[in-house]
């Protein structure tokens, strides 16, 4: 690796969670039953990009996806593995898209107590799981669906500012408390 490559490495190794390939699939056909068989597709955080990799044949052959990544030899991994994807190298609050756009998105979106920079959302403090959900829902079209895998810090925290965000502006279909031990060996 370059000095450059080892430090964005290094940079992201605390919130780099990969997802078992049971999970994802339980995802997708969730989605699939709630009418989602094509679309416009966000992957926020797609790190190799299982959730690419994993979706449905006919639903990845008939769909435009899109994959942000902030690690550049994680991206260039990507890339290879899905040529047919549009998978950009950058920090989410950098990436360029279009508001309103994506009919869905997808992820196992990081987690932790740090606060990333977006001049968009400095108001409201967010820590980065908490982003994801904010900048997402900007990004996602009204009606649009988003699923995350997201820490219980989303919905258990004393801090509500996130579910205040959120609350007038979506609808929660459901939600799943995964055990602890779900992403052990991974």
């Amino acid at each position: 690796l370059t000095t450059e490559e080892f430090e964005s490495a290094r940079a992201t190794t605390l919130n780099a969670h990969y997802t078992a390939p049971l999970i994802i699939r339980a995802m997708y056909a969730v989605l699939q039953q709630l009418g989602f068989v094509q679309g416009r597709i966000l992957e926020p955080a797609c790190g190799l990009g299982h959730f690419i990799g994993l979706m449905p044949d006919e639903m990845h052959s008939r769909s435009q996806i899109t994959g942000i990544e902030i690690d550049s030899i994680t991206t260039r991994i990507a890339k290879r593995l899905y040529p047919d994807a549009d998978i950009r190298h950058q920090p989410f609050e950098e990436a360029r898209l279009a508001d309103g756009f994506f009919d869905v998105a997808i992820s196992n979106i990081p987690f932790g107590d740090y606060k990333p920079f977006d001049p968009g959302f400095k108001n409201w403090n967010f820590v980065i799981h908490d982003y994801f959900f904010a900048k997402t829902l900007e990004k996602v079209r009204p009606g649009g669906l988003i699923m995350f895998i997201t820490s219980r810090g989303t919905m258990d925290k004393l801090d509500s500012t996130l579910r205040e965000y959120l609350a007038p502006k979506t609808e929660l279909l459901g939600a799943i408390r995964l055990p602890n031990t779900a992403f052990k060996q991974n």
